[in-house]
C-alpha cells in the first residue's frame, strides 16, 4: 500500500523540479524494495518548524544503526540483503538535496513490534525573492 498525504495545499521550496522528481523516484524505489509484500510506503510533503520537507516512510526491516551512515556512500550496500541494486540511489539523493543547500536523513522506526524506515528532505524555503 502507498500513501501519500500533503499537509498543505502549496509547499514552497527553492529546488529544480526535475531533481526533486529523482530524489522522490530514489527514495520510494527504495521503500518499495525494502518493503515485504503487504507492507506500506507512506509520503508525505509539508513543513517542519517552517521548513519545507518531503518524508517517505515505509515498514521495511530499517537499516542496522551502525550503518546509517554508510548507507549514503557511493556503491554501498548492506550486507545479507538479496535485494538487488547498485548502491547508488541514496547516494544520489545526498548529492542532489545538498545540492540545493538542503539536507536528507535517516531514521529507523520501531513501533509495537514492526520496523520501518523514515527517510527526511529538508529543503531551503524559497521567499519568493530569487
Amino acid at each position: 500500500t502507498i500513501t501519500v498525504q500533503m499537509a498543505d495545499d502549496l509547499l514552497l521550496a527553492r529546488m529544480d523540479a526535475k531533481l526533486v522528481v529523482q530524489v522522490l523516484i530514489n527514495l520510494v524505489d527504495n521503500a518499495i524494495r525494502y518493503t515485504p509484500e503487504g507492507g506500506r510506503v507512506d509520503l508525505h510533503a509539508g513543513y517542519e518548524q517552517g521548513v519545507p520537507v518531503m518524508i517517505v516512510s515505509d515498514t521495511g526491516p530499517g537499516i542496522p544503526e551502525e550503518e546509517l551512515g554508510r548507507v549514503f556512500d557511493p556503491f554501498y550496500r548492506c550486507m545479507g540483503n538479496a535485494v538487488s541494486g547498485s548502491g547508488l540511489g541514496l547516494s544520489i539523493v545526498r548529492t542532489l538535496v545538498e545540492s540545493w543547500g538542503g539536507s536528507v536523513s535517516l531514521e529507523n522506526l520501531h513501533d509495537g513490534g514492526k520496523t520501518g524506515l523514515r527517510a527526511r528532505v529538508r529543503f531551503p524555503a524559497w521567499t519568493g525573492r530569487e
